[in-house]
Formats: C-alpha cells, sequence, structure tokens
C-alpha cells in the first residue's frame, strides 16, 4: 500500500468506529517545529534536553511553523491520533522514550513502544538515511527531528487542554488492509483501551 494510503485507511476507518469525522492534518498554535517555553512549560527543560541529545542545532534559523498530526477528534474524544509506520520505531525514537518521567500521562504503551523500536530500529533508522534537516544537519538527521517531533505530539497535547495522544502502530493493526465491519470493530476497541489505560494510569500516579 502507498505512503500515507494506511494512515488514511486506519484514520478512516478510526472516525467509523468513533462515529465522528477526525480533523485531518490539524494544527495548533502551541504546537510549532521548535520548543519553547511558553509552549512547554515545566516540561521545557525535558524538551531542551530531548534535543540537544538528538544532536540539534543549537544556532538553527529555521522559520517556525506549526506541525500537523494525523487526525484530531473532538468534542467529547478531544485527542489526537497518530498513526505510526516503521519509520517512527528508531533508535532516536527509542532515546526520546527513555527520557520521559514515569508520570507523564501517554495514550500508549512506552514500554511496548520501546519493545518495538528495539526490534525494528535498525530498518527504521535505514529509512531515508541520508536526508538531513535545517536543526538536524547530518546523516540521519530527518530520523531525529521525527522522534523530536513526536515528542512534541506525545508532550504538548495534555499541557494544553487535550487528552494524552492515542498512538497506533502499524504492527497493531497488520492484518487491517480494507474497510470493513471487523476491522472498525478492531480499531474502536484499540483506541477505547487506550483510552482507558491512559485514564488508568493517570490515576495511578494521581495516589502515588
Amino acid at each position: 500500500m502507498p505512503v500515507g494510503a494506511r494512515q488514511a485507511l486506519i484514520v478512516r476507518l478510526a472516525e467509523k468506529a468513533l462515529g465522528q469525522s477526525a480533523q485531518t492534518h490539524r494544527t495548533f498554535a502551541w504546537m510549532q517545529n521548535r520548543h519553547t517555553k511558553e509552549h512547554f512549560g515545566d516540561y521545557f527543560s525535558l524538551a531542551d534536553k530531548i534535543y540537544s541529545t538528538l544532536g540539534g542545532e543549537r544556532r538553527s534559523l529555521k522559520r517556525m511553523q506549526r506541525l500537523r498530526c494525523d487526525a484530531y477528534f473532538g468534542g467529547n474524544h478531544n485527542f489526537i491520533l497518530e498513526f505510526d509506520e516503521i519509520q517512527h520505531f528508531s533508535s532516536d525514537r527509542a532515546r526520546t522514550l527513555q527520557m520521559f518521567p514515569g508520570d507523564l500521562h501517554l495514550g500508549f504503551d512506552k514500554a511496548h513502544y520501546l519493545a518495538l523500536c528495539n526490534q525494528h530500529w535498525e530498518r527504521a533508522d535505514a529509512y531515508r538515511r541520508a536526508k538531513q534537516t535545517a536543526d538536524f544537519r547530518f546523516v540521519g538527521g530527518r530520523t531525529a527531528q521525527r522522534a523530536y517531533f513526536d515528542a512534541f505530539r506525545d508532550i504538548l497535547p495534555m499541557l494544553h487542554g487535550l487528552r494524552p495522544t492515542v498512538r497506533i502502530s502499524e504492527f497493531e493493526v497488520s492484518g487491517i488492509a480494507t474497510d470493513t465491519p471487523e476491522a472498525r470493530r478492531v480499531l474502536r476497541e484499540l483506541i477505547v483501551s487506550k483510552v482507558q489505560q491512559a485514564h488508568a494510569r493517570d490515576v495511578r500516579n494521581a495516589h502515588a
């Protein structure tokens, strides 16, 4: 399936499973392509550590732009949905996840994602490896930038009134190739499970 087509299928299935249209490629004023104290607040030092650990340029002059998310479900749902294909399970992503504090609100199982990174990092790191960016100017720079921006989508929503970002990996839906009632059921159960798990983790952290 072409790049982007599978993401579109998963979002479409999620829409039907949840009975609500998604806002695709939604942007938010507080989610831009550079970490700032204004947007990250108490988590600014974490974002700064992630940036420096990944090798980000301190004198980057890139223009500030809003980042897009795969989909946003508003109303009572109020969460961003991200579909993660193989390139998101890089060694850089593993490094950022390991820096997340235990009480960070997440809409996915961090341990599971780390396990997927450990399993697939070689393929993920090889994906468009030669590509560099203005803020990560080295071979593998685009991979580092992807991990940096994934951290934005994990951290920022819960600081700005959204529920934790729900992440679905391509490995969780590997058997889904078309829009069927069974595929919608699987998506709904998967999303509901992640939302419930995130809530349960929040309750545990609140009483810790």
